[in-house]
This record gives C-alpha cells, sequence and structure tokens, in this order.
C-alpha cells in the first residue's frame, strides 16, 4: 500500500513538533489500544500511526468468508486505518493455512499476520487437516472395500465356473445312462428324454450381488424411496459448488442389490445413470425448473433427458438421508472437454464439428426460445451419449468423418431468466461487458442478455476447432484482466476453416449489439452450404 511523500513528511514532521503527544500511551476503547491523535488547529485530531509500529497490520477477532475468500475482523498498526476500524480484505492466497499468530498474503500482495479468531468461527488451518484426515480415512476405506469387491467377484466367477462345469457333467451323465441299460433291453419309455436332464445350476443371488458391485463399483449406498437408485464409484465435485455427481443405476424390483437388468448376469442390458446430489435445495429445484422449461417449450434442444427429481431425498447413508436433493438425469459417456484432452491436441474437423456445433446451437436456441439465458456454455457442458466402445474411434477420427451425432448439453444450474442477474459465472465463458461490471464492483447487479451466450458459444467452437482454448494456461484471475483491457480483441485467426472463423469472430463481436442471434448463427453459411441448417437437423 502507497503513502503520499508530502503525507509521510508531515506525519513526521508533526510528531517531532509534539513528541509529547506521539510517544503518550494509548487509549483504550472498548477494550483496543488506540494510538494518540495529535492536535491540529486546521482540522481536529490527526492519526499518526505509533512511530514503534512494525511489522504487518494486524487483524483481531477474525473470521474467513469461504465463499469468497476474505478476512474481516478489526485492525491494528495499519499505516492508513486507525486502530480499532473493521477491515475486510481482499482474497487470502493459500486459505487452508489460516490460523492464530499466522501471517497472510493477499491476491493483490498485501500482508496481514492474524490475531485472535472470533468467537465461534472456525479456523481454516484446524478444518483443511481435519478434512485432509477425513479424506485419507475414506480412501483407505475405499481401498479396502474395492480389495474385498475383488475378492468377492473372483470367489463368484470361479463358483460360476464350478456350476458351468457341474451342469456339462450333468448333462453327460444324463445322455450316458441309455447306453448302460441297453444290454437289458429297457423298454423304449424308459429311454431318457431332454426332460429328464438335471437343469444347469443357476448362480446364487448372494454371489450375483458381488459379482454386481464388482462389475458396477457399487458403494451400497441407495438414495430415494425403497432404495431406488444405486450409487457407484467416487462423486466428482459440481464445478465451484456444494453439488456432487454421482453415477447411478436403477434398483432391481425383485433383487433392490442390483441394477435392473442385470438378474441373469449381463451388464449390456443395464442403464447407467447420473444423479447429482446438493444440500443446495433451491439451487438444484431451480435446475429441474429450467430442465422442464427447456425440454417442454417450442425447441426441446439437445439437452440430457431429465428422469427424476426428489427432494430431501431419503437414503441408506446418514450423511445424505433427508439432507440433500437429488436430480437424475441421462448419463454421457464423455464430455467434449474429455475428447479434446485424448486427442492430445487436435481439434475437431468435418462432420464431427459440425454436429458439435449443432448441437449447441440447438441448446441455445432451446434456452433462448424459453427467455432464459444459460451463462455457463462451455466444452464441460457438453457431453456424447453413445455406447462408449466408440470413444477410441472418435479420438482418432482426424478428419471428423464419423460425426458426433450423440453430443447434448448438461447443467442447467446456472440459467437465469432474460433480464436477470448472474448467479455465478465461468471467465473462459463471460463475455468483456461483464467482466468489466465484475471488475467495478457492479457484477451481482448485471443485466443477462442473450448475446452473453453467443459470445461464450464462439468462445467454445473456437476450442474445438483449434483444440485449445482461447486463454489455455491462463488463470481466472488474468482472464478477467485481459477481457477488461480496452485494447482486447478477439483474434481468430487461427481457426482453419474461413466460414467456421467468419461465424466465430461474429460471436466474440466487442459490441454485444453486433453478435448474431440463435437464429442467425444457426442460417449462418458454416450450416447452410453443408445441409446443416435449423430445419435439416
Amino acid at each position: 500500500m502507497r503513502v503520499r511523500k508530502a503525507n509521510l513528511l508531515v506525519a513526521i514532521a508533526t510528531s517531532c513538533l509534539y513528541s509529547a503527544t506521539s510517544f503518550a500511551p494509548p487509549k483504550i476503547i472498548n477494550g483496543i489500544a488506540t494510538p494518540p491523535r495529535i492536535a491540529s488547529k486546521d482540522k481536529g485530531n490527526v492519526y499518526c500511526p505509533p512511530l514503534s509500529a512494525a511489522g504487518p497490520p494486524v487483524i483481531s477477532n477474525w473470521r474467513y468468508d469461504t465463499s469468497k475468500g476474505i478476512i474481516s475482523g478489526i485492525v491494528t498498526n495499519h499505516p492508513t486505518i486507525p486502530d480499532g476500524d473493521r477491515i475486510t480484505t481482499s482474497p487470502v492466497k493459500n486459505p487452508n493455512g489460516l490460523n492464530e499468530n499466522f501471517v497472510c498474503q493477499t491476491m493483490s500482495g498485501s500482508k496481514y499476520k492474524l490475531a485472535n479468531i472470533a468467537f465461534g468461527a472456525k479456523v481454516p488451518a484446524v478444518e483443511s487437516k481435519a478434512k485432509l484426515a477425513a479424506d485419507n480415512k475414506a480412501k483407505a476405506a475405499e481401498k479396502k472395500r474395492l480389495a474385498e469387491e475383488k475378492k468377492a467377484a473372483a470367489a463368484a466367477k470361479k463358483a460360476a465356473v464350478a456350476a458351468k462345469k457341474a451342469a456339462v457333467a450333468a448333462k453327460k451323465a444324463s445322455v450316458a445312462l441309455p447306453k448302460k441299460a441297453a444290454p437289458a433291453k429297457a423298454a423304449p419309455k424308459a429311454k431318457s428324454s431332454p426332460a429328464s436332464a438335471s437343469p444347469a445350476p443357476q448362480i446364487t443371488p448372494a454371489a450375483l450381488v458381488k459379482l454386481a458391485k464388482s462389475t458396477f463399483s457399487l458403494t451400497g449406498t441407495t438414495v430415494g424411496p425403497n432404495g431406488k437408485y444405486l450409487l457407484a464409484g467416487k462423486p466428482t465435485q459440481s464445478s465451484g459448488r456444494a453439488a456432487k455427481i454421482w453415477t447411478a443405476y436403477l434398483a432391481d424390483p425383485n433383487s433392490p442389490d442390483i441394477p435392473a437388468g442385470f438378474a441373469d448376469g449381463d451388464a449390456s442390458a443395464v442403464q447407467q445413470l447420473t444423479i447429482k446430489l446438493s444440500p443446495d435445495f433451491d439451487r438444484l429445484r431451480l435446475e429441474n425448473d429450467n430442465y422442464n422449461k427447456v425440454q417442454s417449450g417450442l425447441f426441446s434442444g439437445r439437452f440430457v433427458k431429465k428422469m427424476d427429481y426428489i427432494q430431501n431425498i431419503s437414503s441408506s447413508n446418514r450423511a445424505l438421508d433427508g439432507k440433500v436433493s437429488a436430480l437424475a438425469i441421462e448419463s454421457g459417456q464423455y464430455d467434449l472437454k474429455a475428447l479434446l484432452a485424448a486427442r492430445k491436441g487436435a481439434p475437431l474437423r468435418g462432420r464431427a464439428l459440425r454436429d458439435a456445433a449443432a448441437s449447441a446451437g440447438q441448446c441455445i436456441q432451446a434456452v433462448h426460445s424459453s427467455n432464459l439465458v444459460w451463462t455457463d456454455l462451455k466444452t464441460e457442458n457438453f457431453v456424447v451419449v453413445r455406447n462408449s466402445d466408440n470413444f477410441n474411434k472418435e479420438v482418432m477420427d482426424n478428419k471428423g468423418s464419423l460425426g458426433l451425432p450423440g453430443v447434448k448439453g448438461i447443467d442447467l444450474e446456472s440459467v437465469i431468466v432474460k433480464g436477470g442477474n448472474p448467479i455465478d459465472y465461468s471467465p473462459e465463458a463471460c463475455p468483456p461487458e461483464f467482466a468489466v461490471a465484475f471488475m467495478g464492483g457492479y457484477g451481482e447487479d448485471f443485466i443477462l442478455d442473450y448475446s452473453y451466450d453467443i459470445w461464450s458459444l464462439g468462445m467454445m467452437l473456437y476450442e474445438l476447432s483449434t483444440g485449445v482454448p482461447y486463454f489455455e494456461k491462463k488463470s481466472p484471475s488474468v482472464v478477467t484482466k485481459l477481457l477488461c483491457d480496452e485494447a482486447f480483441a478477439a483474434d481468430v485467426s487461427a481457426v482453419p476453416d474461413a466460414k467456421l472463423r467468419d461465424l466465430i469472430g461474429n460471436c466474440l463481436s466487442l459490441d454485444p449489439r453486433k453478435r448474431p442471434d440463435i437464429t442467425g448463427f444457426l442460417l449462418h453459411p458454416y450450416f447452410i452450404t453443408t445441409g446443416f441448417g435449423p430445419f435439416s437437423f
């Protein structure tokens, strides 16, 4: 923090003239020691930091706001703010290390020493250590569980092999019996018939359950009435939010410990689902409403199918029972971000690129025709809903001849009514006008318009057509600052296809009014001249 040279000289001169006052014992105000104030004929008392002050400012009775990453409390020893005043810092670096008697640093470079924490507030360092210990314990438990499931699966497989051998032996025995009876001239009716052969032994229910756990990585946790859904694998965190994304399967009504369709041990008949569990009931209810709106409007778009929504869902896990709501949707095999990563920087080409662009355009058409703005359009929010066996083929498809007909949109948690205000944002997807509002401190009051999504669509198509994000390897804060720079202009020269380059350039116009609406986007020559107009999807 800078101090004007003139002010510094005045403070030093004044302290010399009034040395007795400057070095007088500090006053106690509300239990907090404050430095002396020097009498002035012109402006009353002038604040003068004690000459003995050293080190960074000290914040006492502090609290850490996890949602914003900031610290607030009572400050002392600050070069410009009087002791005893309340201060709120900018976001801090490495919040997991915050503790009493700890010197922290903010993103802007300022340093503060943290004294006593406010009563009832949580110490981030302690919470982080406890979380790490809990995570390690959970990992160890999961490792043990997987080992046990592997062992059980091996036993089940061995039992199945033994049952098959027994069936073969029984069949051979039934065929051999008539031959032994032939010398005695047994009556024809005594001959063995196919019906008299012993039936092949079936896999036991216990072995089938073990096989299901191994095959689908079932956790043993169920959610929904009467254990409707079986959770599997490990959840992923919804970007920057409290929700967790789980792989799940509908439970078999006759055998609730296995997925529906697995009664005969055939995994190909089982349908995989995705379930989002969130303790933020209002936010998940909003997403459910958004799915209902876009999929029942004039244009339904290409979104994954919403299967179920349950508030305050019941669960066999006490940590979840009644504490979260659930949204079940159609599962995607992988998202477009993962596809680009697997292609190691190789962009999409030909039909595959047009399929992805068309799907994105149709999703935006569905959202905008419902008077909504998506605000979170990016490659991570488009998945491919097809057989997973095609993944390697699509990775190796350099010319895009196979296409990507299964691309569908997901995650409508941030969708807001046109004219409303954003509830969160992704720096790589936000337009310059929002970045300026955010940096100016009025991002929460920004008025959303359809042009917001058109900019995001342009950025996503740039990434798909070049293989890399426009702001590759740049932090969110740097991206936001670049968008605010008056000299910034989107450079789309790296896009190889001339028509697509023109379309992306139009979408990334700095003037929101010059960006095309979604109809203009779908009627662009890039689609029309290749037979991918809005009426032929």
